[in-house]
């Protein structure tokens, strides 16, 4: 929304350029949309890619649980061990929909097991170094599923920070730029009606934000 007010600021710049105070209020607002806008980028990013870093390494890991739950499986058939197959019963699809604990439980239950026969287990492509890959990925999945958590209070701050720079480029909008144009509405009226045009892009915005329910009051009409 303030990009349509950025554009019509710096295609007239040789207007407003000998106006010092106005020059000064157009680079304060510039920094800060700046800064608003890589803020934004920020708080969109922080999710998705943690999100997509966890799911990544969860695959990872649940391959390689279900590979080696696969051949306990096979070794428990065969040995007639009764216990470890119903221990195994484990469906890579209820792998995939459990939460964070279950998974780790599970992990952890095909690891106990591996470790308990992996003397006898070399047949079915299962040896310690296996098992020990596995518990360094259960080890980063931990640390990956916690993640999100901390990734959610990045998001927050991004958020106050978003409202802080909001409101700071309203005010340069409303007590300094909207003031000072009024200086140069007589020599360049063509400028003062682009430049209320594109306020009025930013009043309908914040008038729609305001009626979804945001807090903050939408900037004042010019009215000079």
């Amino acid at each position: 929304m303030y990009k349509s007010l950025k554009t019509v600021l710096i295609a007239n710049q040789p207007i407003w350029s000998s106006l010092t105070a106005f020059g000064s209020a157009v680079q304060s607002f510039t920094q800060r949309l700046d800064a608003l806008e890589q803020s934004g980028y920020e708080q969109n990013l922080a999710l998705v890619g943690v999100s997509a870093a966890k799911e990544a390494k969860k695959a990872i890991v649940l391959e390689k649980a279900f590979a080696i739950s696969s051949a306990l499986s096979a070794f428990a058939v065969v040995t007639n061990n009764v216990e470890l197959i119903s221990h195994m019963k484990i469906a890579k699809s209820k792998l995939e929909v459990a939460s964070r604990s279950n998974v780790l439980v599970l992990v952890d239950r095909i690891i106990a097991r591996a470790t308990d026969y992996v003397g006898q287990l070399d047949a079915y492509g299962v040896d310690q170094a296996s098992i020990d890959e596995l518990l360094i990925l259960r080890a980063e999945l931990n640390v990956q599923m916690n993640a999100p958590r901390n990734a959610i209070i990045e998001r927050k701050g991004k958020t106050q920070r978003i409202q802080t720079l909001t409101s700071e480029i309203d005010a340069i909008i409303r007590l300094q730029l909207d003031k000072l144009v009024v200086v140069l509405k007589n020599d360049f009226p063509d400028f003062y009606m682009n430049y209320t045009d594109a306020r009025i892009i930013i009043e309908s915005h914040h008038r729609t934000t305001d009626s979804q329910g945001n807090t903050g009051s939408p900037p004042p009409s010019l009215n000079p």
